[in-house]
């Protein structure tokens, strides 16, 4: 005897093609975004250098930075389209970004130790803006114009992220109070890290020229 089995896979291969086409789909309009994200940082970047105050250039500067970190995150997420996000990635580039642009003079070095893991994608662009500012502000106001290091220090603790950023350079004032300062870098922190359910912390360290970083 003879038994032919048949089985109609019209269905399954329709519903594989769309698959395949809704992650290209989504993977191209991450690379869009990306692009958009970086035209914006590059009209930024233009009007500043037609700006002569330094306020307003500065403030043109950080907004700059702030939508090129944003790009880096859809850049990633371009690549390899998932719910989750490879965020070493980002990190190393945002460090980059920030000891390039960030430093007024001398040489900064950006390290990171430790692995971020995966992070969920719709929290990935909140944690880039949360790291970017925090290492620009360790860059201009505990290095200044002074070579030095910048540590990045991601650890995973009980199934939450805990990150800590430190310079190498001076601490924070004695009379610093997170609640009374007029930073809009340190309010997006706190309000990005509260949005995400987290806790934001700034400690004073030992000071410049001493071997162990000030945590933040």
């Amino acid at each position: 005897g003879l038994l032919v089995m048949c089985r109609d896979t019209t269905e399954l291969r329709f519903r594989e093609r769309q698959l395949v086409t809704k992650d290209a789909t989504i993977r191209e309009i991450h690379h869009r975004v990306k692009n958009n994200l970086q035209t914006v940082a590059a009209l930024l970047r233009l009007q500043s250098r037609r700006i002569s105050s330094p306020d307003a250039r500065g403030a043109l500067d950080d907004a700059m930075k702030r939508v090129a970190a944003i790009a880096v995150v859809h850049e990633i997420l371009s690549q390899a389209f998932d719910t989750s996000v490879k965020f070493d990635d980002v990190a190393d580039r945002l460090l980059r970004m920030v000891g390039d642009v960030a430093a007024t003079g001398g040489l900064v070095r950006m390290v990171r130790e430790g692995s971020f893991g995966f992070v969920p994608a719709d929290v990935a662009t909140s944690l880039s803006l949360v790291l970017t500012e925090l290492c620009q502000n360790a860059v201009e106001h505990g290095l200044g114009d002074r070579s030095g290091e910048v540590w990045v220090r991601p650890l995973q603790v009980d199934g939450r992220l805990v990150v800590e950023v430190a310079n190498q350079g001076e601490p924070l004032p004695p009379d610093f109070a997170l609640g009374n300062s007029t930073s809009l870098g340190l309010s997006i922190v706190s309000t990005l890290v509260g949005d995400l359910g987290g806790s934001f912390s700034l400690t004073p360290g030992p000071g410049a020229g001493n071997p162990g970083p000030p945590g933040a």
